[in-house]
């Protein structure tokens, strides 16, 4: 490909044809599954009836956004395959969660992660979890945002101011119309097809650089070590303790309570783990060749603040054909559609359900509770677009920099309770809120602070030089694993202490903590407790989805005469076109049984 000085992709009818059916058949899915959505149980966790595979692609689609193939991406291309090893992490977290946490979490029996934070510890600290919460999402909803505008970006070269705005109002619709029926039944279809347009963009880009062999030889060595000095062991382990507890949180609570019972929990969290054991590898292959198809890549994209950013999107467009690389725009969309929901969709719940209810009208009805979440869902969209346009604005931090101070600061002290949670009983009614702010207190000294000098440096750090120890580096991972481990260490240790509290507690207060675990260790009896989850009519739909879109595919080899073009939208098409195929099957037979 020219480098010239900005880069501005062609799109044809084709990309068109493809990108207005995708958004066609998206929407078609709210209007197939309006009618299953008949009270606020149905609209937030879909009844209890969503099928554990539609659940565990909904955890995996809900793990990542736009920000996997522009922040994440943009991380591979400077610092090369450590970003597989720590997105593989994932898996371990995953795994845990499928044996130990998943079936706990839905058996609490309850709507949001919020009514059981409100049942283990009361009112006082749901209000202030929904105070965290608001702005947090929020935060980690515009470096989404920022994500996906800067892949329109670079893709129709747009300035990203625009593209945010018009991305943020997009994203804002589907949120506001869709319940968790139509955001989980997409879900699954758009893992389907991104994971397999991630083969052929890896296809693409193997034979593009020349084969495996010319891939190791012509990338830059450094890329293929797993450990740097910036990114050593130490920094690798603490990034790995922090997704591990942030993922086994209660905060992943809204799918796992959207299933039917404890055994659908667990496996729709081995879902999830399969997924991600696929995806790494195939996602981050393309930006790390593209370390030597673009090595200039900021004269390619001189709008961007962080042109790492654009690996993907550069070499997606690159090796595609016509069509196929509308398709990647529409996929890397509508990833984000599902971490919006998260940062929109479900904070309007959150202070509908858990703030405007009993606080302010006891007695709403649920159509005033939902016009309330509409309302409330606007106003927090438009507070995304205003944040990412600041990120977008900034130069200081890239969109990973970025995502990795929010994990750390806010969402690794917020997790350590929300994990200990499901094991620890004997503590106060306080226990979360001293483990958060201790932690928060503690991330916030070791990350600036003016303790022993008149510079701005890690008060850890400079502790233990004033002992002498001068082995760490404050522009390098000690900052980062420190922060990570004391937070930890910090907010465990203060949950634990107020275990000493614990028959200080009313009587009232630990026979209400005694009912919450009995709730949670007692299996759930689907015969009594559930009103069946139809899964022959979810194979059905999901079937007949995966049909239309993998015939559309295949249309566009009527676009093109390239032998390499027809190979790869027949090698997408087919594959989806199969999964369907399959997935109908499967529903004739449980129809027949």
């Amino acid at each position: 490909m020219e480098q010239s000085s900005k880069y501005i992709y062609d799109f044809t009818f084709a990309d068109y044809y493809i990108m207005i059916g995708y958004l066609v058949l998206l929407i078609s899915v709210g209007f197939i599954l309006k009618k299953k959505v008949s009270n606020v149980k149905d609209y937030y966790i879909g009844g209890n009836n969503i099928p554990w595979w539609m659940a565990g692609a909904s955890c995996f689609m809900m793990s990542f956004s736009a920000w996997t193939f522009t922040g994440a991406a943009g991380f591979a291309y400077n610092n090369g395959i450590v970003i597989i090893l720590l997105f593989l992490f994932n898996v371990i977290a995953f795994i845990f969660c499928a044996f130990f946490v998943a079936a706990k979490c839905r058996q609490t029996r309850k709507i949001s992660y919020l009514e059981i934070v409100r049942s283990r510890f009361g009112r006082a600290t749901e209000q202030f979890f929904l105070w965290i919460q608001v702005p947090t999402m929020l935060f980690g909803g515009a470096i989404w945002l920022v994500g996906l505008a800067t892949f329109v970006s670079v893709a129709f070269g747009i300035p990203i101011q625009v593209t945010i705005v018009i991305s943020g109002i997009v994203v804002l619709i589907y949120s506001t119309l869709s319940g968790s029926w139509g955001i989980m039944t997409a879900d699954f279809l758009h893992s389907l097809v991104l994971l397999v347009l991630s083969i052929v963009i890896s296809i693409l880009t193997l034979i593009k650089i020349g084969g495996l062999q010319d891939f190791v030889t012509k990338v830059d060595p450094e890329k293929l070590k797993l450990f740097s000095e910036q990114h050593n062991v130490i920094w690798v382990v603490a990034y790995f303790f922090q997704i591990f507890l942030i993922f086994n949180s209660i905060q992943y609570a809204p799918r796992f309570l959207a299933v039917k019972d404890g055994l659908s929990a667990r496996k729709a969290a081995l879902t999830a783990a399969l997924l991600f054991f696929i995806g790494p590898i195939i996602w981050f292959f393309p930006p790390i060749a593209a370390t030597y198809l673009f090595p200039d890549i900021g004269k390619i994209v001189p709008q961007l603040s962080h042109p790492q950013d654009a690996a993907y999107v550069l070499i997606g467009l690159e090796v595609l054909p016509k069509g196929l690389a509308g398709l990647l725009i529409m996929m890397i969309f509508v990833a984000t559609l599902s971490s919006m929901d998260a940062a929109i969709n479900q904070n309007a719940a959150l202070i509908s359900m858990n703030l405007y209810k009993p606080l302010f009208r006891p007695k709403a009805s649920e159509r005033e509770q939902f016009n309330a979440a509409r309302i409330i869902n606007i106003l927090l969209g438009f507070c995304v677009i205003v944040l990412a346009s600041f990120f977008a604005k900034q130069k200081e931090f890239a969109l990973f920099d970025l995502m990795l101070f929010l994990l750390a600061s806010i969402g690794l002290p917020v997790a350590v309770p929300f994990v200990l949670i499901y094991w620890v009983k004997k503590t106060s009614r306080n226990a979360a809120i001293i483990s958060t702010l201790g932690g928060i207190l503690f991330s916030f000294l070791t990350e600036h602070y003016i303790f022993f000098s008149n510079k701005e440096s890690c008060i850890i750090c400079e502790y233990l030089r004033f002992f002498g120890i001068n082995s760490f580096d404050l522009h390098y991972e000690w900052p980062f694993a420190l922060r990570v481990f004391g937070t930890i260490g910090v907010s465990t240790a203060l949950f634990f202490v107020t275990r000493f509290v614990w028959k200080k507690n009313s009587e009232e207060y630990q026979q209400k903590v005694d009912e919450f675990y009995n709730i949670m260790n007692k299996p759930i009896d689907v015969d009594k407790e559930s009103s069946g989850s139809g899964a022959m009519q979810h194979f059905m739909i999901v079937g007949i989805l995966s049909l239309v879109a993998g015939v559309g595919i295949l249309v566009l080899l009527f676009f093109t005469n390239r032998w390499l073009d027809r190979f790869a939208i027949l090698l997408t098409g087919l594959m989806i076109f199969m999964a369907g195929l399959v997935m109908l099957l499967i529903a004739r037979y449980k129809k027949a049984h």
